[in-house]
């Protein structure tokens, strides 16, 4: 599983084939029953999204310096590496300046992480942002090539 922007397992949805609606769950710090809603987690399965993709939401309303940034990317919406078995290979040394809800320093990578019979290669970074940046598209391209699995 490749995943180029952060947040994937943040909240629940379901999907209405009817209506062809998406509707919140649980998550974004609320959870709705169709009639009504009120305040819930803000990560739907933080623990889970540990182990399976090995990372979590950082914050999104936080200001985060990165130290090493080859891509020009401005802060927007990442994922600090919450597993210790994630491989980084590229870390963007970031830090804030103020404390933080969830870490003073959060380690923000593109990183690969197996997990039972597959793997998982994360940028960690909101690549929409930069994806017209040729200095991403060619460290993307080598990603697929060098770790993405073969059959």
């Amino acid at each position: 599983m490749v995943l180029i922007d952060g947040n994937v397992f943040y909240a629940e949805v379901k999907y209405d084939r009817n209506t062809h609606t998406i509707t919140l769950v649980k998550g974004h710090g609320w959870a709705y029953n169709g009639k009504s809603a009120w305040k819930s987690v803000g990560e739907r399965w933080a623990n889970e999204t540990s182990q399976w993709v090995g990372s979590n939401s950082f914050c999104f309303s936080c200001y985060v310096i990165f130290a090493n940034n080859p891509f020009q990317y401005r802060h927007h919406e990442e994922q600090y590496l919450t597993n210790p078995n994630d491989l980084i290979l590229l870390n963007y040394h970031a830090s804030t300046p103020m404390k933080q809800p969830k870490t003073i320093d959060p380690l923000i990578a593109t990183y690969a992480l197996k997990y039972q019979k597959g793997k998982v290669i994360a940028l960690g970074i909101y690549s929409d942002d930069i994806i017209a940046n040729s200095k991403f598209n060619k460290f993307f391209d080598s990603l697929l090539v060098n770790y993405a699995p073969r059959p």
